[in-house]
């Protein structure tokens, strides 16, 4: 039986298996060929996966900071504005509690560096607020106490007015009740005496709440120096990590010495309220 197969194998042609190592030569460089193909494929769609992820993670940085950003210029604004006793403390508050929650998302995406720089500058935001807010307050009621003296005061005014009306007509009508004028007298005595001493009150207040908002506007400007450079360390880290060129050092400089023009026309403008009164 080997034998017959030995000699049926003997029997074909070489042409024949010429043929066919070549359809095996061609079938293995297929197979090597598709192989290496499927290789560069999967090469390929890893690699189109990874950019499509990094293009996702860049997008959802850009949305975050910019978030953030937009949040360090508004605490930045609210901490100048808040010498403004107009000012609702409410308002203060939702700007710093809105601001806080967009640069806190930062923790989730950002660098170490970039989550280090930002959470100095919220640290140092939460700091000036505060210590502002503090001081704030004896300015908010020594304001309050003002504004009820004033109420006082229009009071005691219209009082006047209506005695002296009566007085008008007391004379008027030639009444010669004694009694019942001095009764009149007396009263318009007592709301003369009582708006003069509201008034008295109510201009020391105005004097001491007008040195000591000056003072305060002074350091409200003060304590954005500090916030100032921690915003551009911060900055400079973000646009680090989303590969933007950014020189920190030349934009500490700019906000350093629009600082400095800032603190000059606010001295000479605070000098000249009190020289005026």
């Amino acid at each position: 039986m080997v034998a017959s197969i030995t000699e049926i194998v003997l029997k074909i042609p070489d042409t024949v298996w010429a043929a066919v190592i070549a359809s095996v030569l061609t079938l293995g460089g297929v197979l090597l060929t598709n192989r290496g193909s499927n290789n560069r494929l999967i090469s390929q769609l890893a690699h189109d996966a990874n950019e499509r992820e990094n293009e996702r993670l860049m997008e959802l940085r850009k949305t975050v900071y910019l978030e953030a950003v937009e949040a360090i210029s508004k605490n930045y604004m609210i901490v100048a504005q808040m010498s403004d006793l107009e000012l609702a403390d409410k308002e203060i508050i939702e700007v710093f509690a809105n601001s806080s929650a967009s640069i806190n998302k930062v923790n989730l995406i950002g660098t170490q560096k970039t989550v280090c720089a930002m959470s100095k500058l919220s640290s140092e935001l939460s700091r000036v607020y505060l210590m502002l807010s503090a001081k704030r307050l004896p300015l908010i009621k020594r304001k309050t106490d003002i504004k009820i003296l004033d109420n006082m005061i229009e009071v005691s005014s219209r009082e006047k007015d209506r005695i002296l009306k009566m007085m008008k007509e007391f004379n008027l009508q030639g009444i010669k009740d004694e009694r019942q004028w001095n009764v009149i007298n007396e009263n318009y005595g007592f709301e003369n005496t009582q708006s003069k001493e509201f008034m008295s009150e109510r201009d020391l207040l105005v004097e001491g709440n007008k040195k000591e908002i000056c003072d305060y506007s002074m350091k409200c400007y003060k304590s954005l120096k500090e916030v100032g450079t921690l915003t551009a360390n911060a900055i400079a880290a973000v646009r680090e990590e989303m590969n933007l060129e950014f020189d920190g050092e030349s934009f500490k400089e700019l906000m350093e010495k629009l600082y400095r023009n800032g603190e000059e026309c606010l001295e000479e403008f605070l000098g000249e309220l009190k020289a005026n009164g």
